[in-house]
């Protein structure tokens, strides 16, 4: 209302809260009716500060050269509850609903490096990296600040593109946050992942890519990619199959 009333401040709304958070001005922010009923955001996943990687790799260069037409992957993270390091990088194709979970030890750049390299030697080459990954679309968190060395593997060759969405728009990849929801029901939020291992992860995965989906006309997003890709490359990703009587979603799966 204030911005409203008196465009000649000439400042944003976020530019006035940030005054009224930092106590320049008289008004509290207990004077804010809504923002007291609000939790503060958690910062554990810090941003990307170099801007730079930006450069031909926002949300809009994925759109200007058509990658959203392409069998892209979108990548985030699922972090531990306070307790543990650990944090699970997720990567989910959104043309199948396939669900890739890899546990990292510490939610840094060089983990998810790591973990792209484990990922390309299980494959093969920078080839077949390349075939499975061709472009990936992900957040703004500070794990995934290096995309160069995510996009070329360790033979210089390039094997994925990688690109950003804009800051505070998780709807720009909305199928892995929809399946973040599916793995939450196995691993809800507030668990800690210190006891975790690989297999539990997998384990999970797995029968979140066995459980039928209503966009896929009933069928599970791991019949579609052994029909895409062969029983042979889901192996190579540490991919199973589940009995439909058996696949689990809660937390009873891992106890």
């Amino acid at each position: 209302m204030i911005i409203a009333n008196h465009p000649e401040l000439g400042i944003s709304v976020k530019t006035l809260y940030n005054y009224i958070d930092q106590g320049i001005l008289l008004s509290r922010n207990i004077h804010l009716k809504r923002k007291v009923k609000f939790k503060p955001r958690k910062k554990e996943n810090s941003s990307i500060t170099n801007r730079a990687v930006f450069a031909g790799r926002t949300y809009q260069d994925f759109k200007d050269k058509h990658c959203d037409e392409m069998d892209f992957v979108q990548m985030d993270t699922v972090l531990s509850a306070k307790g543990s390091s650990k944090c699970i990088l997720t990567l989910y194709f959104p043309y199948m609903e396939l669900l890739i979970g890899r546990l990292m030890n510490r939610c840094t750049q060089g983990a998810v490096k790591a973990e792209f390299e484990k990922i390309q030697k299980a494959l093969g080459s920078s080839f077949e990296f390349s075939f499975i990954f061709p472009v990936i679309l992900t957040d703004r968190g500070s794990e995934f600040g290096d995309p160069e060395s995510l996009e070329c593997g360790k033979d210089g060759n390039k094997r994925t593109g990688i690109y950003y969405c804009d800051p505070m728009r998780s709807c720009q990849k909305a199928g892995i946050e929809q399946v973040h929801t599916m793995l939450r029901m196995i691993i809800p939020k507030g668990t800690v992942l210190e006891d975790f291992t690989q297999w539990d992860i997998r384990k999970a995965v797995d029968h979140v890519n066995n459980a039928p989906r209503k966009r896929l006309g009933g069928r599970t997003p791991y019949e579609i990619a052994v029909k895409t890709w062969g029983l042979e490359t889901l192996q190579k990703l540490q991919l199973r199959y589940i009995a439909p009587d058996e696949v689990t979603l809660s937390p009873k799966l891992l106890k």
